[in-house]
């Protein structure tokens, strides 16, 4: 009988139960920066942001996607990397970036899609690279509903060998090397394929960490701005680029995980924010 609904009313309904989770979520309501000096406060998991920037629909060497979710604020730094990166990424010819969700226009914590992206110091770039964009603006409609394409199979753990490109191991390298970047995360599957044409030089893949999903984009996080004290860094990356740390990854271990055999991890009780993220939510 359901089945047999029109279009419309799924469309409808699903409009409907976004509206009630964002109306659970503050954060998701309110749609323009604060008049804050810019700040990262707490952590990338659990904190918001302050005097946030949005990033530019395109520019040299890229274009922005899935619009329509306003998770396109950043802190200052974010934006200025994203256009100097992308700029390098073109000149290099290795074509024009698509970028996904940064942050809201505060920060803060999402009803869904993310645990991170809450300080405006976390980034989602694509894979792949839509022929349109390359050659012309994308329309609103375009940037909410055009596809990714997939390098890894999350299901079978698995790169998608048809799927490769031979400029990504370019395109995380450049970012790699990028002061201000602190680690960028990757499937699995793709991190093995990028240290298998690493060979031994490979220590540039020591911040390009195995995580779980990223099997359609690669997630650039950067370190907390200089001299932002509101912002708490990651301990730095010790493990070996190439190494123990990659291969558990595909352990029985591992595997377990994926098939929902193990629960990854203790549940946790969700922390509360920091007290300056009430003054970021409630400023003007």
């Amino acid at each position: 009988m359901f089945s047999r609904l029109p279009k419309v009313f799924w469309l409808a309904f699903a409009t409907l139960c976004a509206a009630a989770r964002a109306a659970d979520n503050p954060w998701q309501e309110i749609e323009d920066p604060s008049a804050q000096p810019p700040a990262s406060i707490g952590t990338y998991t659990n904190g918001c942001l302050a005097g946030a920037q949005p990033m530019p629909m395109r520019g040299e060497g890229f274009q922005l996607v899935r619009t329509g979710r306003h998770r396109y604020f950043a802190h200052p730094q974010t934006v200025a990397f994203l256009q100097q990166f992308s700029r390098a990424v073109a000149r290099r010819g290795l074509g024009r970036l698509q970028i996904g969700d940064i942050s809201m226009a505060r920060g803060g914590p999402f009803s869904s899609g993310h645990r991170s992206h809450q300080m405006g110091l976390d980034v989602d770039i694509w894979y792949s690279q839509d022929w349109r964009a390359k050659q012309r603006p994308l329309s609103r409609w375009e940037r909410d509903n055009i596809s990714a394409i997939p390098l890894a199979d999350e299901k079978q753990h698995a790169l998608i060998e048809e799927n490769w490109d031979p400029r990504v191991p370019q395109i995380l390298r450049l970012a790699a090397g990028d002061e201000r970047v602190e680690r960028i995360f990757v499937h699995p599957a793709i991190k093995r394929k990028m240290c298998d044409l690493a060979g031994d030089d490979n220590d540039w893949l020591r911040k390009v960490r195995p995580w779980w999903g990223h099997n359609y984009h690669f997630h650039v996080r950067l370190a907390c701005p200089p001299g932002d004290n509101s912002c708490k860094p990651q301990r730095p990356v010790r493990d070996a680029a190439c190494g123990k740390d990659l291969d558990w990854w595909f352990s029985d271990e591992a595997l377990a995980i994926l098939r929902g055999e193990v629960p990854l991890g203790e549940p946790q009780r969700k922390p509360e924010l920091p007290a300056q993220c009430t003054r970021v939510l409630e400023a003007r």
